[in-house]
């Protein structure tokens, strides 16, 4: 769900940010994505662009991510620690998924025909890549120290893939950061879709309001 630019309040009194401060955290989402980009690039030995079209605020009570609900996907978790701690998921649907781990692997594209061992530790690989740039363009911002520890990789409908990603999975309980992240990719040409999810722990969304220090 998108939150509109004036601030809102959670059930419990926790004030959301502002459309100015959803603005610059979209610009820090931008550089991180800009860093990932270059690093994928180097990776596969093409090009490869990505683009932050729109960074949410998702309530709790709302259901994330805005994929629908028939569609498998894949997901890479990483948990996050060090001055605030929770969790990041990057989310795909499984045919994008399987798309980005041919170009992981410099493999023809429609050659792998499911998801093995090899693929899903490109896709993990990926994801590794991704969470890292934005953490370190969000640690950068908020000055705040984040780690990220190994990834894990999921696979299901959006409800079982969220279940199965730990003790910290998006139970809706506080807010949650989406960030949806568009990639664009040449020789072939095509566009994946994706959503980066921040999950902090309940008492961590607020250091990260106090620290967004725009008006």
């Amino acid at each position: 769900m998108t939150i509109p630019p004036d601030a809102q309040s959670t059930d419990s009194g926790t004030t959301l940010l502002s459309g100015a401060r959803l603005d610059a955290l979209r610009e820090v989402a931008n550089i991180g994505a800009g860093h990932a980009a270059t690093a994928l690039s180097t990776l596969t030995g093409t090009r490869i662009m990505i683009s932050v079209p729109m960074v949410n605020i998702v309530p709790p009570g709302d259901f994330v991510p805005e994929i629908a609900a028939d569609v498998e996907i894949v997901a890479v978790r990483m948990a996050m620690s060090g001055d605030i701690g929770g969790q990041t998921v990057f989310l795909l649907a499984t045919a994008a998924g399987l798309r980005l781990a041919e170009r992981m692997l410099r493999r023809t594209r429609g050659i792998s025909p499911s998801l093995g061992q090899i693929e899903q530790s490109a896709l993990k690989e990926a994801g590794n890549i991704l969470a890292g740039a934005y953490l370190t363009a969000l640690s950068e911002f908020l000055g705040m120290n984040l780690m990220l520890s190994p990834p894990s990789f999921t696979t299901g409908d959006s409800a079982h893939a969220l279940r199965a990603l730990g003790d910290h999975a998006p139970h809706l309980e506080s807010p949650i950061l989406c960030v949806e992240t568009e990639f664009f990719l040449e020789e072939p040409v095509e566009s994946l879709h994706g959503f980066f999810l921040l999950v902090p722990n309940p008492s961590a969304f607020d250091a990260i309001f106090r620290a967004v220090r725009v008006d």
